[in-house]
């Protein structure tokens, strides 16, 4: 059970993007990618040296091909997301990026034959139809190209997900410190410009540090113990609380279509979690 909760904590701290956004001043979306990977970097090693000490720290910071094709699919991840939001409506991106457990959960079951449980199937549906009444009516056929980057992102999540399951006899947390540091190099050589004001630079380094580090951070320690597409289902907290804390901080109040989704939603993530425990004792 120590893992479910870590997997849904990590789901509390992710869920804070949408507020960061919203209280940024004249940053664009690369510039965000760029600083919240400046930002995960240092915070992700930290993790890493408190939990194998100097002695061991060299040797926690060596990478496999798995960790490698890990690394990659979360820089995928974090560009594909942030173009299918530049391309199309944040509704169209949310349904599509709302399959992710059932795309890890076919690339599990193809890659690392793991077998999806009527259970987690049940749930997977119950959340795509809590997904479906958040973004009820604001669907659209307009911006195919964004929703083909949101497709991509679904993959790479996927793939995300099931390559923390091949590797779960090593240490895949330099993985995230390494998808980071391939970010700020690949976006500081692409991006025109990294000014940004001082106010929006303090906010995405703690997106960086706390909504990016420490959630993935704990996604990534739980994953030896959760199957891929219960994972990354557990880690839909994020869609159900991203408009709450946007609420709380800028005063922008959540439709009645929100927080009904966001309802199904949750009883689809406990039916999860419970489903996980009696099987794990």
């Amino acid at each position: 059970m120590q893992s479910i909760t870590m997997v849904v904590v990590a789901g509390v701290f992710l869920s804070t993007l949408g507020l960061g956004t919203r209280l940024l001043e004249a940053t664009n979306s690369l510039q965000l990618v760029f600083y919240r990977s400046v930002g995960l970097v240092p915070t992700v090693l930290l993790f890493i040296w408190l939990r194998r000490g100097d002695s061991k720290l060299s040797a926690s910071l060596r990478i496999n091909c798995i960790g490698l094709l890990c690394s990659l699919c979360l820089v995928g991840t974090s560009i594909f997301v942030v173009m299918a939001l530049t391309h199309t409506s944040v509704a169209n991106a949310m349904f599509v990026i709302s399959l992710a457990p059932l795309a890890a959960g076919i690339f599990a079951r193809l890659i690392v034959k793991e077998q999806l449980s009527k259970v987690t199937l049940l749930a997977i549906a119950i959340s795509a139809v809590g997904v479906l009444v958040i973004v009820n009516g604001a669907l659209s056929s307009k911006g195919i190209i964004g929703i083909i980057y949101a497709f991509g992102m679904l993959c790479c999540y996927g793939l995300f997900s099931v390559t923390l399951r091949l590797g779960k006899e090593f240490d895949m947390l330099p993985c995230i410190a390494l998808h980071g540091l391939i970010l700020v190099i690949l976006l500081g050589l692409y991006l025109p410009s990294l000014s940004i004001p001082k106010h929006d630079l303090a906010i995405c380094l703690l997106l960086g540090s706390l909504q990016l580090g420490v959630g993935l951070t704990l996604i990534t320690l739980a994953s030896p113990n959760v199957p891929a597409a219960q994972l990354v289902l557990l880690a839909m907290l994020e869609v159900v609380l991203a408009p709450i804390w946007v609420w709380i901080g800028v005063g922008e109040t959540p439709s009645n279509n929100s927080l009904i989704g966001g309802v199904i939603i949750i009883i689809a993530i406990c039916i999860q979690a419970l489903a996980h425990k009696e099987r794990t004792g």
